[in-house]
């Protein structure tokens, strides 16, 4: 009798015991999963970092933080020395600096290390048109062409326009800017000088249909509204003139051409 009395508290004992060490499927949880590997951080090469100084130099450098701009260049210059498109840029801060002579040597600099780098021929030729040695400029801009593989030549055609028009050649002037134009239909320096020439040339009305369009394509320029304004206060058209002088007012007041177009409207009493 014992024995049997037994029998049934060793199973009870049995499968409380199993329950506890975990036997029992239905009480079984699946373990964790492990925790993911930890990502591997790559530090950057010195080539990338002078790239990342370079670029924040010319951020500056667009927004006339001359200095600032010179300290990242000069940063980017100290990790990768044989970059000619850092001796390029430094020149040009110099150039807007108005330092030529620092200017001219970061620009050969550039030249040496690269003697096809066409954007570093242009600004050789822009400092040379800045001293007034405009046969030199014409060279260098010319130079810059050269270069089949240029990927703005429509700069160097606009540059060699403004030589010609310094010259008196308004007939050659207006072939660049056309060839301008042909290499880049979006570059609106070479419009705005095209119809400034036809002004000069009495062909104002010519003139007029080359700012209408600008301000069709680009509403936000300025210039264009400038110039219909004073083109139509002229030729007597005050309501005309008007219009467009407040316009470019209202896009920039603070900017020069909204500074003069501002004072243009005060002295017509609007």
């Amino acid at each position: 009798m014992k024995k049997l009395l037994l029998i049934p508290i060793f199973c009870l004992m049995f499968s409380s015991c199993a329950s506890l060490f975990g036997n029992d499927k239905e009480s079984r949880k699946p373990p964790p999963p492990p925790p993911p590997p930890a990502e591997t951080v790559t530090k950057p090469t010195p080539k990338e970092k002078a790239e990342g100084y370079y670029q924040i130099g010319i951020s500056y450098l667009e927004l006339g933080e001359i200095p600032l701009a010179l300290n990242y260049f000069f940063k980017a210059k100290k990790l990768t020395p044989d970059d000619p498109k850092i001796y390029n840029a430094i020149g040009l801060a110099f150039l807007k600096r108005g330092d030529l002579k620092r200017a001219e040597e970061n620009f050969r600099k550039a030249l040496s290390l690269k003697p096809d780098f066409s954007e570093a021929y242009l600004n050789l030729g822009i400092l040379y048109e800045q001293e007034g040695d405009l046969k030199k400029a014409r060279e260098f801009y010319l130079k810059a062409l050269s270069n089949p593989l240029y990927l703005t030549p429509e700069v160097a055609y606009f540059r060699l326009a403004l030589l010609d028009e310094k010259q008196g050649n308004l007939e050659k002037a207006k072939k660049e800017l056309a060839k301008a134009i042909e290499n880049n239909p979006d570059y609106v320096p070479a419009y705005i000088e095209l119809a400034k020439i036809l002004e000069r040339e009495g062909k104002t009305e010519d003139a007029k249909v080359i700012y209408v369009r600008l301000i069709n394509l680009y509403p936000k320029i300025q210039y264009p509204y400038y110039a219909l304004g004073m083109l139509y206060l002229k030729q007597g058209n005050k309501k005309l003139a008007t219009k467009y002088l407040k316009k470019c007012a209202e896009i920039n007041p603070n900017s020069d051409l909204g500074i003069k177009a501002k004072l243009k409207l005060e002295e017509l009493h609007e």
